[in-house]
């Protein structure tokens, strides 16, 4: 039952990633012991703009910035409790326009971004995955597993200046243990 779940909730974010909205379903609900991924509310117009000139990215007047693919679309920033030295980071999430099938690929782009100052700077970046942010720590700061389409999933730890691969893999069911899936 878990494995359809996580599953589920990786086809909704690759189908929100090409511009369509899936229906919510029971399977899609999270536990009571899984936390609910935070919403973009939680990010200031300030740090999003830091986002954006740490990333070179520039944001026309409605917030559109343009994808890989030459296409106007919303990034979405998303706060990640990480703990420890990372403290909340920003997870800018650039999403596919029209053309995601034919020319973005295999889904939104994710950059997890960390505050330093009044800058922010990567630690982590993929493309067409979820970030699944684990109970288990290192060095004062949540592991995630890289979510995708599977039914395990590598898992990366926190080195001190950025997240690294481990070379371990967590199974589906591990992976619901009280984690927060992003975005």
């Amino acid at each position: 039952m878990r494995v359809f779940e996580v599953i589920s909730v990786v086809v909704a974010v690759a189908l929100a990633a090409c511009g369509q909205a899936a229906a919510p379903s029971d399977a899609e609900a999270q536990p009571a012991t899984q936390a609910a991924a935070p919403a973009e509310s939680g990010v200031s117009a300030a740090d999003k703009a830091a986002v954006l000139r740490a990333l070179t990215v520039r944001a026309d007047a409605r917030g559109q910035v343009e994808n890989d693919c030459g296409e106007k679309v919303t990034p979405k920033f998303v706060p990640a409790a990480l703990g420890g030295a990372v403290g909340t980071a920003i997870l800018f999430v650039m999403e596919g326009g029209p053309n995601t099938v034919s020319c973005y690929g295999d889904g939104p782009g994710l950059t997890l971004m960390k505050r330093e100052g009044a800058t922010f700077r990567e630690i982590y970046s993929a493309r067409g995955r979820s970030i699944i942010v684990l109970p288990r720590m290192t060095s004062g700061v949540h592991d995630f597993a890289d979510g995708g389409p599977g039914f395990s999933f590598p898992v990366w730890a926190w080195n001190g200046t950025r997240y690294a691969a481990t070379g371990r893999q967590i199974s589906d069911a591990e992976a619901s243990k009280g984690a927060i899936y992003l975005p």
